[in-house]
This record gives C-alpha cells, sequence and structure tokens, in this order.
C-alpha cells in the first residue's frame, strides 16, 4: 500500500501549523502550549490541527523533530567538537547571544523530555548519539559538560538577564581557551563530594513542609502542573494549608526559591572559603561544578531549572532571577577579591558560575556521573586564563 500524495495546499498547511506551534511554544512554554492558540496562529480551526496530530504531545514531538532537532542538535555537535578540540564553522557564543526560537525551544525540550514520555522517546536516543557520553575518556567528559552546559545555562540566563554580547563573547572565549590548554599535571585525587540534599529548615514546620513539597512537585511535573492541591497533598496537608500561609501559589514559589537557594549557598560555603590564590579558585570551581549532577541535589536542581524554564514566559520570574543573578555577581566580587581578582572580571566567573550548574542540571539525566567528575582540567586553566585577564 502506498499512502496518498498530499497536495500543496495540505503541504503548506501542515508547515503553518508546525511554525505556529513552534512560536507558540517560544512565547508561553512547551506546558502552556495549545491545540487552539496554535490553529488561531495558523489561522485554522482545531479540528484542523487535530486532522494531522492527534494530541498536544503528538504537536510537541513533531515540533521537535520538523523544527528543533536539526539545529539544536547540529549546536550540541559543535560544542562536543569544540570540547574536544577539533575546528567547527559554529561558535556557541553566537548561539547564546541571539537565542533563537529553535536553539530556545530545543533546549527546553531537551530539559523537559524527562518528564514528557512521548518527547523522551525522540529527545534522548538523538541526544545521546550525539555525546557518545559512554564513549568518551574523563577529561573530554570534563570539557564537554563545561562547555555545553554553558550552552545550554545560557540560553536560559538569557530568559531573566537579556545577553550582554560582549560580556558573553568573553566568557565563551576564556572557557575554549580553558578547554583547548594542555591538562594540568594532577598527582592528587579530588575525589568531589556532591552537594547534600537541600531543604527547608526555617524553623516553621508548616512553612518548611509546604517549601519542600513545592521544590519536589514543581522539580518532577513543571510549575504549571504543580497545583496548591498536589503540593499539600506532598506535604501530607490538607489543600487548603497552602492558604493559611500563602495567598498564591506565586508567592510559594518564591518563597521556595528564596530560601532554598539560600541553603544551597550556605551548603557551598565550605567549598568557597579561603581563596587566596589562583589555584584555590580551581580547585573550587572544580568542586561547585561537580555538585551541579547527581541524585541527592536532584530535587533542588529540577526545581530550580523549571523556575528558570518558567522565566522565560514570565517577567515577574525573570525579574525576580535579575535580582538573584545581581546578589550572586556581588557574592563573587567579595569571594575572590583576597586572591586580587578585578571586579569587572569577578562578573564574568559569576556568568559562568551561574550559567554552567544550570546546563549540568539539563544534561544530569542525559550524562551520567557528572557528580563524580573530575573538572579541574578545565576548571584550573580557566580560573589562570580569567586571573589574567
Amino acid at each position: 500500500m502506498r499512502a496518498r500524495a498530499r497536495g500543496k495546499r495540505a503541504i503548506e498547511r501542515d508547515q503553518s501549523i508546525l511554525d505556529s506551534a513552534l512560536t507558540e511554544a517560544f512565547r508561553v512554554g512547551v506546558d502552556h502550549l495549545g491545540i487552539v492558540p496554535v490553529a488561531r496562529r495558523s489561522g485554522l480551526t482545531a479540528g484542523s490541527v487535530y486532522s494531522r496530530h492527534e494530541s498536544l504531545a503528538e504537536l510537541v514531538v513533531a515540533t521537535w523533530l520538523e523544527r528543533c532537532a536539526g539545529p539544536t542538535l547540529e549546536l550540541v555537535s559543535e560544542v562536543v567538537d569544540l570540547a574536544l578540540g577539533r575546528n567547527v564553522a559554529g561558535d556557541p557564543a553566537v548561539a547564546v547571544i541571539e537565542r533563537s526560537i529553535p536553539h530556545v525551544v530545543g533546549v527546553e525540550m531537551i530539559s523537559l523530555a524527562r518528564r514528557h514520555p512521548e518527547l523522551a522517546e525522540e529527545v534522548v536516543p538523538a541526544l545521546e548519539a550525539v555525546l557518545l557520553w559512554n564513549d568518551r575518556a574523563p577529561v573530554e567528559r570534563a570539557r564537554i559538560a563545561t562547555l555545553l552546559g554553558l550552552t545550554f545555562g545560557g540560553l536560559l540566563h538569557g530568559a531573566s538577564s537579556p545577553p550582554d554580547s560582549e560580556k558573553w563573547t568573553s566568557v565563551f572565549a576564556h572557557v575554549r581557551t580553558a578547554i583547548s590548554a594542555e591538562p594540568p599535571k594532577i598527582v592528587s585525587k579530588l575525589n568531589p563530594e556532591p552537594g547534600r540534599a537541600v531543604r527547608a529548615d526555617t524553623g516553621e514546620p508548616l512553612r518548611d513542609a509546604l517549601l519542600n513539597a513545592a521544590c519536589e512537585v514543581i522539580g518532577k511535573s513543571g510549575l504549571a502542573a504543580a497545583t496548591n492541591s498536589r503540593i499539600a497533598r506532598r506535604a501530607g496537608l490538607t489543600p487548603g494549608a497552602v492558604y493559611t500561609r500563602y495567598d498564591a501559589k506565586d508567592d510559594l514559589v518564591i518563597d521556595a526559591l528564596r530560601v532554598l537557594l539560600d541553603d544551597a549557598i550556605l551548603d557551598n560555603e565550605p567549598v568557597t572559603s579561603g581563596l587566596d590564590s589562583v589555584e584555590r579558585m580551581g580547585v573550587a570551581a572544580a568542586r561547585l561544578l561537580s555538585r551541579g549532577g547527581g541524585p541527592e541535589r536532584r530535587p533542588w536542581l529540577e526545581f530550580r531549572l523549571e523556575v528558570y524554564l518558567a522565566a522565560t514566559h514570565r517577567r515577574d520570574l525573570a525579574a525576580l532571577l535579575d535580582e538573584f543573578h545581581a546578589n550572586g555577581c556581588r557574592r563573587y566580587e567579595s569571594m575572590l577579591a583576597p586572591a586580587g581578582v578585578r571586579s569587572e572580571v569577578a562578573d564574568w566567573v559569576a556568568l559562568v558560575g551561574q550559567s554552567i550548574p544550570l546546563g549540568l542540571a539539563i544534561l544530569d539525566r542525559h550524562a551520567p556521573g557528572i557528580e563524580s567528575l573530575d573538572f579541574r582540567p578545565v576548571a584550573l586553566p580557566l580560573l589562570d586564563s580569567v586571573s589574567r585577564a
């Protein structure tokens, strides 16, 4: 049997639907994609869209396959080649600065594949075929994870902070220099300690229960699907318990982000104390990067990732992340000052320190063992390069 050839108008309609789905996903996010808005944007009826895609999940998969997979996987391939010292035509810095629609939506779909089974069927094997993670030597894995983490994290970071082309170009130049440098001779074994589980401990039992439940539910299902009733149920409380402490879900989310971020920073303080030399800074950076994955920290990492994904389409969350980024820059400046690092250079380090862990949270499900990698072959030359700037 042969499929009947499709006419020109039918083909144009199919392309219009996919173009509209891509635009709509960029505008509101994949989780908020809907058949009716896509149909309206295409100038079609919802029935016309359903005649081509039997469900919203299938439309998302088709959008990945026909609009995002090509440019996104090409970007990943270029990053892998760069990390392995091969010459390529593309530059991941350009992708981050320009934040093209297929790249941004493609990275979002890679992020969401962990909780979208239909999407995972297409995304996971395609990404694995490009990464070939299990075939890489440890140093190659560290280089790939660093550069790809910066690229993925940079694409999401731009959701709250409009990309500064000069700064991002400098950041990528330093990272590429560090990756292409001869690995330093390292005698001692790092034995990175994964970050502990991030949990709210404010001294208020009701508040802590709701914050920890919100972290778990949002991290697993996304912000849109995390209802107050579901969060309360996870906390072992009645739905009304949320409203005894918060006026709305957004207030709970913001409080959870603030409290858990402070907890994560406190957990990292032993690693970042006493940085009075470039070498100590490099070792500390390596230890911090190893905390960008792993099962213990995963609920917090995925919660933070979901907030960043939501901030791509919500100005209130983006403004909150802007505030966190600004505070983070000041923290990096005071932390690196004892080693003689200038404030403008500390801003570059802050951008790297904020972006790579975010990207590693995306890679965590696709590149197992990130938490056990020794990042010193990248971190030591990177901090040396930055300190000389």
